[in-house]
Order: structure tokens, then C-alpha cells, then sequence
């Protein structure tokens, strides 16, 4: 067995030339020219600026020498904010914000009434006139699933809500004046 291991290895070894064994070395060309003998030289390296680490024991010397900041100072400008500084809003605006959130907020509170009746429903309280109201629909969907319904209506309104505070902001009107 040690045989057949020799003979494999010896056979793998002369399957191989020689030059593809070392692969920086290439065999001489015989119609080579000064320039493809000779490869380019590389471009010299510049040197790495060493970067200063400060530590605790050296912050003696940070007074003394000049500290660089991120970026070149020349081509550093004050920073401008990219957004408008927004204008006084005139009365009219805040007006008709207002109104818009007033509404918000009946029917938001015309919701929770609902909800509040729903509940006490479910518990089995009785409605302030007994018998049926004639003014009224009556569904035949489950009190639960007519609270989820009258919840998520409530999210809906509040998400509107919140739409018209961020419009009045960009509009200039400060919180206090929708209040």
C-alpha cells in the first residue's frame, strides 16, 4: 500500500511542469523587445501623513498645538438651514385651522358617546328612554365588533387630527393659537 501512495505522488509531481510550480518565474521569450521586457515602473508612493492621537497623559499639549477639524477650512461656510423659517400665520389661517380641528373633535367625542352607549349595552344597562327609538338604526352586527369599528374610526379621526396640526405648523401657526 505504501507503494501505490509513492507511485501516486510521484505520478502527480511529474504531471506538472516545473515552471508551473513557481508561477512568478516565466519562461524566456525568444522575440522579446526592450519594451515588453521591461514592465512600467511603478508610480512612487506618497508618503501617509501620521495622525496625532491624543491621550490623558499629553492634553497638556493640546492648548499648544494647533487640533485640525473635519474638512478643509476653507471650503467650510456657515451652515444654512435648508428650511424656510416659517412666517406669522395670519388670522384667517388659524381661523380656519381651528374650525377644522373643532369638527375633528365633535365627531371624535361623538364617537366615544357611541362607544360608552355600545358598553353599557353590553353590560346589560338600559337605555335612558326604554322601548325603541324610532330615530335611530338598529344593526344587527355584535356590540363588539360595532366598538371595534367605532375605535378604529376614532384612530382615523386622530390621525386627521394630527395631519391638520402638522399643516398648521408648516403654515407657521404656533401650537398655542389652535387651542
Amino acid at each position: 500500500m505504501n507503494r501505490q501512495v509513492i507511485f501516486a505522488a510521484a505520478a502527480l509531481i511529474s504531471a506538472f511542469p516545473a515552471a508551473a510550480s513557481f508561477p512568478n518565474c516565466s519562461p524566456p521569450s525568444q522575440d522579446s523587445t526592450p519594451s515588453q521586457s521591461q514592465p512600467a515602473p511603478p508610480p512612487p508612493e506618497e508618503p501617509k501623513k501620521t495622525k496625532k492621537v491624543w491621550t490623558n497623559d499629553n492634553m497638556a499639549d493640546v492648548n499648544a498645538s494647533p487640533i485640525s477639524l473635519v474638512g478643509d477650512a476653507k471650503k467650510t461656510s456657515p451652515a444654512k438651514s435648508t428650511t424656510p423659517t416659517p412666517t406669522p400665520a395670519s388670522p384667517q389661517v388659524v381661523a380656519a385651522f381651528r374650525k377644522q380641528l373643532t369638527a375633528l373633535q365633535a365627531q371624535s367625542a361623538g364617537i366615544d358617546k357611541q362607544i360608552a352607549e355600545l358598553k353599557s349595552f353590553s353590560k346589560g344597562e338600559t337605555p335612558g328612554a326604554i322601548g325603541m327609538q324610532l330615530h335611530k338604526g338598529y344593526s344587527t352586527e355584535s356590540v363588539d365588533d360595532q366598538v371595534r369599528k367605532l375605535e378604529e374610526k376614532k384612530k382615523s379621526l386622530a390621525a386627521q387630527m394630527d395631519a391638520v396640526y402638522d399643516a398648521a405648523r408648516k403654515r407657521g401657526v404656533e401650537p398655542g393659537q389652535l387651542r
